[in-house]
This record gives structure tokens, C-alpha cells and sequence, in this order.
């Protein structure tokens, strides 16, 4: 009988003999020490008047207000929950999320949906900026330096539905041919020159002709079509297929690639191969900034490489925080021209791993004669001495331009004469198989050198290799966090906007846990690790 009792949609009936018990406030029951308490006192510094502003004052209002769901959403990120409907769970059942309601309704996981949809980038990265500000104060956030990586994270969309740019170029140059073609067979046929006619203009041609000699086109088995209905639905696929082709080429932009199910999504190789084949997959290079251990800003990006991130993402960082980082620390991959001749203009001290700094350490390219740094300069006659004796002198100037814009000056220096030279193996290296017939040339670029130069001195101070530990323990660290506890390998959301948004609540949760794990820690304003801390 009992069995029977239970067997309903609403539980209310008690099956024992409990005292019945009226909790006056769900704070009482969280020990004091939980990060609840702390991402609501944090949060709590925080203006929100452009979050309440993204709600319109007129209608019904919101059941729970915004910078409460705010909150809360912040609370799933920091325990790394990032389903709708299991915030929702949470809310039921968790009392540090009820505490964080205030007393309101439980949201549906629709309310967090709408919440996130509504929220703004611009929004976003205002509360965000706040919110390091005031982290500023609770911690060490002097931005004496800045830690910059980035990974690639797959995206949320199908791996097979690739548009790929040459194949879509290609395609593109087929029109004409199709065109000329066509207007050639309907010359031919009726004597009539529309070979100098667009493909739209001749489908419109072709339709009023249809609608002159009333023409029914006619489809299915067992019908006839005629001549002109073949040319229009020739001419029609063509006019079709071009604008088809300009739309992909339009979405793709600079890219090679993208996804038809996230068209911000470009398809690059990952770390993570499953099938060992080597395979593309849809992704985005996420880049972060770290400092004291706290993240202070996210980028997204279409780029594979980092070596083109680095310059847009400080411009970002300029923009969300009004003050500027003194030091820029980031891997070899960021090692470029356009990046060093950057950061120095614009007043930056760069501490960036050179690309040839462990390849320097080798011995094979410690004794490759055909490096100019192997090779005798004398700074008096402007030459180059090579291992045989011979001197490198200077020919001319070569101006190249790269994609990003940036002009970038060479001196080439040449050898006299590299005939009879016992070492030109060794000197010069076969080019697929085959020895260089021309004379032995460099090509020196001097500012380079220098700003290199400059680098390197900062690189291998005592101060340098400080920051050069830190890095690969803070962004390294940050990464391993998200990637490992917070379980986030793949994108949840689609369109590079969403996966921003998606990024800075991650960056949120992650900040509160870390700020909460160096209070207990009692790490509060150590922003360095020491070296001997670390071995």
C-alpha cells in the first residue's frame, strides 16, 4: 500500500515522522569558507547598469533580475558546469546556488539561455574590466608583465563540411567557359551573337524569348523539353552556381577554409588526431593573456599560426584595460618582424623566446658555414668572410611586403666567386638534389638584427629567465585548468561571438577559483614564482 502512495507526480506527503523545519536564511547552512561567498562579495563591486540596460524597462520584467543570474551563471562556470539545464538542476537542489537566488524563482534552463543570447560582447568585456579592477585591488595586478599563448580548441561543428577557397576559385573560373559555351551552341543554332552578353543579362534575354513564343516548360518522365527551355535552365545554373561561389568566397575572407555549419570556424590540424591520419578539423586559435596568475583577456581568432594573433590581441588588451603592460612574454611562435618592430613602437619591453634558440644550442648548427652568424663581418669594408676565405659583398637592396602590410628592408651580400671552392657543399645546400649554380648570397636584415638584438638581451637576464619560468608555469597552467578540470576541449557554442562570450564567463569562474585557491593558499600578492620555488 505504501508503494501505491508514491506512485504520483508530486511528492508532498511525508512517509515518517519528521519535524517540519523552516529555514530562515540558506546562508546559514554554507560554511564560511566555500567561494560562493566570495564570488558574491567580488561580484558585488561591479556596476550593472549597461547589463540591466540590455533588458527593456517596459512590459513584464524579468522574474529574476539580471546581475543575479549573472552571478549565478559565474558559479557554474567556476565549478565548470556549462549545460543550461543542469544550471537549473543546480539551482533546485544546491543551497549555495539558492543562497546566490536571493529568494527568487528557480530560472528554466530557457531563462540562461535568453541571459547568455542577450548579453552583449561589449557588455561583456565592460563587466569583465571591472572586474579585474577590482581584483586589482584584492591581489597583485600591477601589470608589470603580461603572459600571451594561444591553443587551437576544435569547434561545435561537423568535421566533413569543408569549403575550401582554391577549389571554390577554381570552380569560379569555370563560368566563363561554361557561358561561352552556351551562348556559342545558342549562335549556332539560331544565328543570334550573345557571346558579349553577362549571364544575367542573357537570362533575361532567354526568358523574355520563352515568354514570346509561350513557351510551358515542362518537367517528370516522359516530357519533352524544348531547346529554349534547356538553354534557360543551362543559363539559369550558371547565374545560380556564380553567385553561390561569390557568397563562399565573401564568408571566406582571408581564409582557406570554413564550415558550413559554423562559418566562423576554419579548418586546421590539431593536437589532438584521433585517427592518426593528419586530419583538419574545424577550429579556433584561442589566445590568452595572464598575469598574477589571473586571466586578463581572451581572443579568438582564425589564424593557425600565432604569429599573426599578437598584434590584434594587444590592441583588444589596450582596449578593455586602461592601463598598459610593461612586459610581453610569449613563446617562439610569436618571434616575427612585424611583432618586435610592433611592440617597440608602441612601447612594450618584449621577452620573446627567439625562434633559433634552442637550434642554436646544436652543434651541426653551431658549424653550418653557409649562417652569416658563422661568418667574419668586418663593420670597416661592410663584407661578409666566409669559411674558405672568399668575401660576401654588398650588392643591393631588396624592399619585400608581406600580407600584414609590413615592408620589410634587406641588404643581399653576394660572394665574388664560389667556382673551384672546396666547402660549397657544406656552404651551399643542395636544392632537391641539385647544387646552386649561382654565387653564395645572404640576405641581412639589419633592423631585424637589431630588434632581435634587443630581445635577446632582456631573454637571457636573470629577470628574463624569471618570466620565461613563469610563462611556461601561469598560461601553461591556465590551459592545463581549462582543458583538464574544467573539461572544456571543444567549443560548446557556435559563431565566433558566442565562443568570445562562452570564453570570458569561463574566464570569470576560473579568476573566482583562483583568487579563492591563493587566499587559501595564502598566496595574496605574490605575483612571481621563484625559481627555486619552482625546482
Amino acid at each position: 500500500m505504501l508503494l501505491n502512495k508514491n506512485i504520483q507526480e508530486n511528492y508532498t506527503k511525508l512517509q515518517g515522522s519528521r519535524q517540519l523545519v523552516l529555514p530562515l536564511d540558506y546562508g546559514l547552512m554554507i560554511a564560511e569558507n566555500e567561494p560562493v561567498r566570495l564570488l558574491d562579495a567580488v561580484l558585488e563591486e561591479l556596476n550593472y547598469t549597461k547589463l540591466q540596460r540590455l533588458y527593456s524597462s517596459k512590459g513584464r520584467k524579468s522574474a529574476v533580475p539580471p546581475d543575479i543570474l549573472f552571478k549565478v551563471y559565474c558559479f557554474a562556470m567556476l565549478e565548470g558546469i556549462y549545460s543550461s539545464r543542469a544550471i537549473q538542476r543546480q539551482c533546485e537542489v544546491n543551497l549555495q546556488y539558492k543562497w546566490l537566488l536571493q529568494g527568487y524563482p528557480v530560472p528554466s534552463h530557457m531563462a540562461f539561455q535568453r541571459f547568455f543570447s542577450r548579453m552583449t560582447l561589449s557588455v561583456l568585456k565592460d563587466l569583465f574590466s571591472q572586474f579585474i579592477t577590482v581584483l586589482s585591488r584584492l591581489d597583485s595586478i600591477n601589470f608589470a608583465e603580461v603572459f600571451i599563448d594561444g591553443t587551437k580548441l576544435e569547434a561545435n561543428a561537423n568535421r566533413y563540411t569543408f569549403v575550401w577557397k582554391k577549389k571554390i576559385q577554381r570552380e569560379l573560373n569555370k563560368i566563363p567557359g561554361e557561358l561561352e559555351s552556351l551562348t556559342g551552341e545558342i549562335f549556332r543554332a539560331t544565328g543570334e551573337d550573345l557571346r558579349a552578353c553577362s549571364d544575367e543579362l542573357l537570362l533575361h534575354l532567354l526568358q523574355e524569348q520563352v515568354q514570346a513564343l509561350h513557351i510551358t516548360f515542362v518537367y517528370g518522365k516522359g516530357s519533352r523539353k524544348t531547346q529554349w527551355q534547356r538553354w534557360f535552365e543551362r543559363c539559369e545554373e550558371i547565374v545560380n552556381k556564380r553567385h553561390e561561389y561569390e557568397r563562399h568566397l565573401e564568408i571566406l575572407g582571408e581564409r582557406n577554409s570554413y564550415s558550413k555549419t559554423d562559418p566562423d570556424a576554419t579548418f586546421m590540424r590539431l593536437k589532438e588526431d584521433h585517427m592518426l591520419n593528419g586530419q583538419l578539423k574545424p577550429a579556433y586559435n584561442i589566445q590568452l593573456a595572464v598575469h598574477s596568475e589571473y586571466i586578463l583577456g581572451v581572443g579568438v581568432y582564425a589564424n593557425p599560426t600565432d604569429v599573426n594573433t599578437l598584434i590584434p590581441f594587444m590592441k583588444e588588451l589596450g582596449e578593455l584595460h586602461d592601463k598598459k603592460f610593461s612586459y610581453v612574454v610569449a613563446d617562439a611562435g610569436y618571434d616575427s618582424y612585424e611583432n618586435f618592430d610592433w611592440l617597440q613602437k608602441h612601447n612594450y619591453a618584449s621577452c620573446i623566446k627567439p625562434q633559433n634558440h634552442e637550434r642554436d644550442k646544436k652543434k651541426f648548427y653551431r658549424e653550418d658555414i653557409g649562417r652569416a652568424e658563422n661568418m667574419t663581418y668586418s663593420k670597416e669594408t661592410d663584407t661578409y668572410t666566409c669559411a674558405k676565405g672568399r668575401k660576401l659583398t654588398f650588392k643591393f637592396s631588396k624592399k619585400t611586403k608581406k600580407k600584414s602590410g609590413v615592408v620589410i628592408y634587406s641588404r643581399i651580400y653576394e660572394c665574388g666567386s664560389c667556382n673551384k671552392c672546396g666547402l660549397r657543399s657544406k656552404c651551399q645546400k643542395p636544392y632537391k638534389g641539385k647544387q646552386p649554380k649561382n654565387n653564395k648570397r645572404l640576405y641581412i636584415s639589419t633592423y631585424y638584427n637589431l630588434l632581435q638584438k634587443d630581445n635577446l638581451s632582456r631573454f637571457t637576464t636573470e629577470y628574463g629567465t624569471l618570466l620565461r619560468v613563469n610563462r611556461s608555469i601561469q598560461i601553461e597552467g591556465a590551459f592545463g585548468v581549462i582543458k583538464q578540470d574544467y573539461r572544456y576541449k571543444r567549443m560548446l557554442r557556435r559563431g565566433k561571438e558566442n565562443v568570445e562570450k562562452d570564453l570570458y564567463f569561463i574566464a570569470f569562474g576560473f579568476n573566482l577559483r583562483k583568487l579563492y585557491n591563493r587566499i587559501q593558499a595564502n598566496r595574496i600578492g605574490q605575483s612571481l614564482f621563484a625559481i627555486n620555488e619552482v625546482a
